[in-house]
């Protein structure tokens, strides 16, 4: 009887060695994935570090680029300054009518008129010869 509990033992000790030998290689399977992870980790952080510089020194030079081009453009050309009502009439009347185009008020009452017979934006666009989001802006501005 006693051989036969000293079997069962033995058994039982082979089983939980085997176990254990088995958590460890899992444990340390485990271990070297977390320390190829924090490699990938910083080598992730180093690319987008040395990015992120790239980016900043690149838009510095273009800053510095416009900005020095303008200063000369601005020395070259002074333009006379013109009251802001000169300025607001110019702009009124350059969008009123271009070279044959129809005034503003004409517009806005043709292509409402197309909206109401059910024409879509994109047909007023082109019926208009206009763009769509210009008419889409206009409609909307101009609704009741």
């Amino acid at each position: 009887m006693t051989t036969f509990l000293w079997m069962i033992s033995f058994v039982l000790h082979g089983i939980s060695l085997f176990l254990i030998i088995l958590l460890s290689l899992k444990w340390m399977k485990m271990k070297e994935t977390e320390k190829e992870q924090e490699k990938w980790l910083r080598e992730m952080e180093t690319m987008m570090t040395t990015y992120l510089m790239q980016f900043k020194e690149e838009n510095e030079r273009f800053v510095k680029q416009i900005t020095s081009s303008a200063v000369r453009q601005k020395k070259k050309e002074a333009p006379p300054s013109l009251p802001i009502e000169q300025v607001v009439d110019r702009v009124e009347l350059s969008t009123a009518k271009r070279n044959g185009e129809q005034s503003l008020e004409s517009l806005v009452s043709e292509a409402l008129k197309l909206q109401q017979q059910g024409k879509t934006i994109d047909e007023i666009a082109k019926a208009l010869k206009r763009g769509k989001t210009e008419m889409e802006l206009l409609l909307k501005f101009h609704q009741k």
